[in-house]
């Protein structure tokens, strides 16, 4: 097994500033191959991204769905897929929580362009908003954590996430939810932009503020919004996958995925009680490619 691209040090950050920043978190081999499967996803948007001379996409890119985005998982291609379920992202989840298994309630790719619709100067916010029915209390056994690869590199002018550390909010409470510049200027004093190269990962918690600032000139960025929450509690998530699972996509991905994967998503696991001969065979017929003896 290689090296771990999350260190310790990533991690004793994370839980000190509730935010961590991972440079170059995907390898080259690995971004050429998202590059290639963004093509497919999002056409021109890579190269409008490396080329902002080049004319700015348009078509269904600029249809933006709240909590879902433009396209989301399932991708046609198999590399924009395993990166929402890269063991290390479950693995660091998991840790957030406490150790407790986790699944993964949102995969969403996003897309956008200065004069875009979205590209607007957010007020500072954390995220529980719409991935909680509830609250979001400081104990691990509760804690979600999102994630946001970037596959564009960002600067200044290109629309960086901007999160402050918790240490300049100590307050329990994370109420309300959204400050304005006004209402909260030492979150906006204290402000870190996130500039990065293609690759890397940005990851917070739902009890972090961030926004995002708006492009200072004309250039583009595409995302991966990643998000895991504890599989025990019901009242989180800001999708339900089954609406999904009629898509072509969704088959050809659960089929080929491993067990660990589909147990990510919130499908029944390996010695569930919920696998008996009746459940085998209906899963079997539905997905006839997926090889089904971990269930036996």
């Amino acid at each position: 097994m290689g090296q771990s691209r999350i260190t310790p040090d990533h991690i004793d950050h994370y839980r000190e500033h509730g935010y961590v920043i991972v440079r170059n978190f995907l390898t080259p081999q690995e971004m050429k191959k998202v590059k290639d499967d963004l093509r497919v996803e999002s056409p021109q948007w890579v190269e409008y991204c490396e080329d902002p001379s080049r004319p700015k996409p348009d078509g269904g890119q600029f249809n933006f769905v709240p909590g879902r985005g433009v396209t989301r998982f399932p991708f046609k291609g198999p590399s924009l897929n395993h990166v929402g379920f890269h063991p290390e992202l479950r693995q660091f989840a998991s840790d957030m929580a406490g150790g407790n298994e986790v699944f993964c309630e949102q995969s969403n790719l996003n897309v956008k362009c200065k004069g875009h619709p979205r590209d607007t100067d957010q007020a500072f916010h954390c995220d529980y908003g719409n991935h909680t029915l509830a609250y979001p209390p400081d104990l691990p056994e509760y804690a979600q954590t999102a994630f946001i690869v970037y596959y564009t590199d960002v600067d200044l002018d290109h629309a960086p996430t901007a999160v402050c550390s918790q240490r300049h909010y100590p307050e329990s409470l994370r109420w309300p939810s959204h400050y304005t510049r006004e209402e909260r200027p030492e979150l906006y004093d204290n402000e870190v932009k996130i500039t990065v190269p293609a690759g890397s990962l940005f990851a917070y918690s739902m009890r972090t503020f961030h926004r995002g600032t708006p492009f200072l000139k004309e250039a583009g960025r595409i995302v991966h919004f990643i998000t895991y929450a504890p599989a025990a509690w019901k009242w989180m998530g800001i999708v339900g996958w089954s609406v999904e699972a009629i898509r072509p996509a969704f088959r050809t991905w659960i089929e080929a995925a491993t067990p660990e994967e589909r147990t990510a998503l919130g499908f029944p696991p390996p010695g569930h009680s919920y696998w008996t001969d009746e459940t085998r065979e209906g899963v079997s017929a539905r997905y006839p490619g997926m090889d089904m003896s971990p269930y036996e």
